[in-house]
């Protein structure tokens, strides 16, 4: 397998490359599941201002009460399908940006962070630190592939998470609020979301595919972060709008390698309501777990992140892919200690999932 792209070899493909501009107009139907019946209306989207725009056709009605309910399947019982390595998609009504324009300084805003008080096992870290320099920058960017990164809200906080399909979003296990009798809390999606506003709308996750449910309260341990990742199934095909990302098992071969960028929401920065990027960066090694006879990584890295950035991508390009692709998602910090390493979960089982999901719930 090819290793992805170098961030100076990335860069001189671009120049290689004409600009690539979105269609003026695109027609794309959304589905949306209501209390107890589908309501299907048409929207066109029309670029303004540097905006995607969702215009509705006709009178909209009112909006259901409660989310709706979500189930959740795990893998590990779950009767396989056949394998196919995950694609991404990335819709002509867009313009394409490979990195994500930063807000001017005077846009920027801090807050606090959070600080934990948990005695943390050698093999234990926090629920997603910041190395100095922080080489993170909040961004306003409806361009793909950042159309694809969003933040996600349950009753228990918020998270980060990328559409990885039409109606397949990627997060991290312990984003989710797990309940008993493979049930799950509401879970909201919403791509770009941006001091409250929604140039995408949102969506709500009805489905949930894994391999193990993590629960960050009290820290994440190894089995849990090497397998923090969830593919929730959404309740209408938001990756029409967004587009999608792709993804591919992780190889320690890439270890060192400057390769990876990350999109998430992190607490400190405009109390998580305005995603950041950092990148392009190196995911330094990894441990081994296995769940259901599948092996994952949890792959260390000291990569600038903080609680709120959990579930968000961590992604590089390959050849002349015109999407990038996933390979693992944010799980904790601080790994073994408080100068600790960050770390993510990611391998061969996570697009594994992702495919699953995509043919099992197209």
């Amino acid at each position: 397998m090819d290793r992805p792209l170098l961030v100076e070899e990335w860069s001189r493909h671009l120049k290689s490359q004409k600009a690539q501009r979105a269609a003026k107009s695109f027609e794309v139907v959304l589905a949306s599941i209501e209390v107890d019946a589908a309501l299907a209306r048409s929207v066109k989207m029309r670029r303004a201002k540097g905006r995607v725009e969702l215009v509705g056709k006709g009178n909209t009605f009112g909006t259901r009460l409660f989310p709706p309910a979500v189930k959740s399947v795990s893998l590990a019982r779950a009767k396989r399908v056949e394998f196919q390595e995950p694609i991404g998609r990335r819709p002509k009504h867009l313009d394409f940006r490979a990195l994500p324009k930063e807000l001017p300084k005077a846009l920027l805003q801090l807050n606090r962070i959070r600080r934990y008080d948990l005695e943390l096992g050698e093999d234990m870290g926090l629920p997603s630190n910041v190395f100095s320099p922080d080489d993170r920058y909040t961004f306003a960017d409806t361009a793909f592939p950042w159309s694809t990164c969003g933040r996600v809200d349950t009753a228990a906080g918020f998270g980060s998470g990328v559409m990885i399909g039409p109606r397949h979003l990627l997060t991290a296990s312990h984003v989710v609020n797990w309940g008993p009798n493979n049930t799950a809390g509401w879970l909201k999606f919403t791509p770009l979301f941006f001091d409250g506003n929604e140039p995408f709308g949102h969506a709500f996750a009805n489905m949930i595919y894994s391999w193990n449910k993590a629960d960050g309260s009290d820290g994440i341990n190894a089995d849990e972060c090497a397998f923090d990742y969830v593919v929730c199934v959404l309740d209408m095909r938001m990756g029409d709008v967004t587009g999608w990302m792709g993804s591919r098992g992780y190889s320690t071969a890439w270890d060192g390698g400057n390769y990876w960028g990350h999109v998430g929401y992190p607490g400190d920065l405009a109390n998580g309501s305005r995603p950041a990027f950092v990148g392009y960066q190196a995911m330094d090694s990894t441990f081994t777990r296995t769940i259901g006879g599948r092996d994952s990584f949890g792959i260390k890295h000291r990569i600038d992140v903080i609680p709120g950035q959990s579930g968000g991508p961590y992604f590089g390009w390959w050849g002349n892919e015109p999407w990038p692709r996933v390979v693992s998602t944010q799980s904790a910090v601080q790994w073994g200690g408080s100068t600790g390493p960050n770390t993510s979960g990611g391998g061969n089982p996570l697009p594994e999932l992702i495919n699953h999901a995509r043919t099992v719930s197209p």
